[in-house]
């Protein structure tokens, strides 16, 4: 994000430069009534300023900043058809200004309403000067250096939502990527409910952008925000809503292959008791479940399909592939007939499916089209529980065990030539 420049030899000429620079701008926008009386009113503030400073008294300049920004709010319409570049750069150093006596306002309170001000004034409008109003975020975001850490998040979600309404959220898009490192400094700022809308709006902002994978991941964390609330909690409309949303994205979305994560979630546990539960049923169906438990359930359940807007060709699609990653799971070969009476397909349709499965990454294989099987090499595991870590163990102790007859083989083979081997450790 940008940082602001200073403007001025020192603080007390560049508010002299700023208060010139917007007296000529008001007269030429609003005429000289409008000059004379912002004109008044910075004389009398700055005298009061500099009487103070002379007697080494203090005096407070939040009523010369708050003057700044009373009469900033008509900036925005000041940018000419001619030369637009040089009043964007007038206007830009002239909220610098403003940003850097900011952090000089001493008393909290006046600073955090400033705060929300100044996100309140750049992000009012989308249809003038967009641009310039998501640099003039991205300058007050930076102003809140280390350690001044409590006003970031509530700037960096003004500059997210004004993003994503102004249509340049893929300017926002970038920094996305800090924000777990981010989370960490605010999480003293963060209440519970900041975090929870954080990542259900960013969730909707990337689906609006197009990126729905990303988005069913942000509302992922979303609900992980939930675990342990009371029922109450879980199944509120606006949450029920998420909940329904995450599950339709877990069924459609062909890159998400591991229900296990999302079927632990206290969210979609309490939905299941609801009248949308068929979702959960479904999504336990690509957990553990195979091509007929699909077939019945869709038999039975057509009218979810149809409320949700789910594909029962992509949802038997999805199943296909699991089923033979669950077939794959400690083979090393597997006949393409066994795979196709598995999965409900022609023995001359097979081989499409393995192809898809191993470019998907569900499994990692090559097919023997001579002999009609599939090489395994490892398999996707659709859930990880005691049966899983139990098969495991068992390939760890197998692995030790070849490698220890190696090293025994080696040792053997240094003994032979007249070498003493290197005792274990």
């Amino acid at each position: 994000m940008a940082t602001y420049i200073n403007y001025g030899e020192g603080e007390e000429d560049a508010i002299v430069q700023g208060a010139e620079w917007l007296q000529r701008l008001l007269q030429q926008q609003q005429g000289q009534e409008a000059e004379e009386a912002f004109t008044q009113k910075f004389k009398t503030e700055f005298k009061a300023l500099q009487d103070a400073q002379e007697k080494s008294a203090e005096y407070p300049c939040e009523p010369v900043f708050d003057l700044f920004v009373e009469y900033s709010k008509t900036l925005f319409t000041a940018i000419p058809d001619s030369k637009p570049e040089e009043r964007l750069k007038e206007i830009e150093s002239f909220f610098a200004l403003i940003l850097s006596m900011l952090l000089s306002l001493e008393d909290t309170e006046h600073l955090d309403k400033a705060t929300t001000q100044l996100c309140e004034l750049f992000s009012g409008e989308t249809d003038q000067q967009p641009e310039l109003r998501l640099r003039l975020l991205m300058m007050l975001y930076n102003t809140f250096n280390s350690p001044i850490f409590e006003f970031r998040y509530r700037v960096f979600k003004y500059t997210l939502d004004y993003a994503a309404k102004a249509d340049m959220f893929d300017q926002v898009l970038p920094y996305l990527e800090y924000l777990e490192s981010w989370m960490a400094d605010w999480e003293a700022f963060m209440t519970i409910e900041d975090k929870r809308r954080l990542y259900a709006d960013i969730s909707k902002y990337m689906r609006d952008f197009g990126k729905r994978a990303d988005a069913f991941q942000y509302l992922k964390t979303y609900h992980s925000y939930f675990q342990g609330e009371p029922t109450d909690a879980l199944i509120k409309p606006e949450v029920a809503e998420q909940t329904v949303q995450l599950l339709k994205d877990a069924i459609t979305l062909p890159v998400v292959i591991q229900f296990d994560d999302v079927l632990v979630l206290d969210t979609v546990k309490a939905l299941k008791s609801t009248k949308q539960g068929g979702l959960v049923t479904l999504c336990e169906i690509f957990l553990f479940g195979a091509v007929d438990d699909l077939k019945d359930f869709h038999k039975k359940n057509e009218k979810c399909f149809e409320e949700h807007g789910l594909s029962f060709q992509d949802a038997m699609a999805k199943i296909r592939l699991l089923t033979l990653a669950t077939m794959s799971r400690g083979q090393s070969e597997l006949p393409l007939d066994e795979i196709a009476k598995q999965i409900q397909e022609s023995p001359s349709g097979v081989e499409p499916w393995v192809v898809r499965a191993i470019s998907e990454g569900v499994i990692d294989a090559r097919i023997d089209q001579l002999n009609r099987k599939v090489l395994v090499k490892s398999a996707f595991l659709r859930k990880f529980e005691k049966e899983e870590w139990n098969f495991l163990d068992s390939k760890l102790s197998q692995w030790i065990e070849n490698l220890e007859q190696v090293i025994k083989f080696l040792g053997e083979q240094k003994t032979k030539d007249g070498k003493v081997p290197l005792e274990k450790a």
